[in-house]
């Protein structure tokens, strides 16, 4: 189970099933809306990639994910 799943769990009282349901929707959307050179860097952030992409070793964790995320929706 990945960080945001348990975050998921913990914060907002989700069930595990229904927490890694919404941590799929969500990585699914962000994927979607970043430019395929930087899916693998998102990809490593979120837990999901092979770790080819070029995360930062200390992302900030979700907080660190959202304002990533909020920084490539808005251009």
């Amino acid at each position: 189970m990945s960080e945001i799943s348990d975050i998921l769990q913990q914060r907002a009282g989700l069930s595990p099933d229904k927490a890694q349901e919404v941590e799929q929707v969500i990585s699914q959307m962000l994927m979607s809306k970043v430019p395929p050179e930087f899916q693998g860097m998102l990809s490593s952030a979120l837990g999901l990639g092979d770790g080819s992409g070029a995360a930062p070793a200390d992302s900030g964790g979700l907080g660190g994910l959202m304002g990533m995320a909020e920084g490539f929706l808005k251009k």
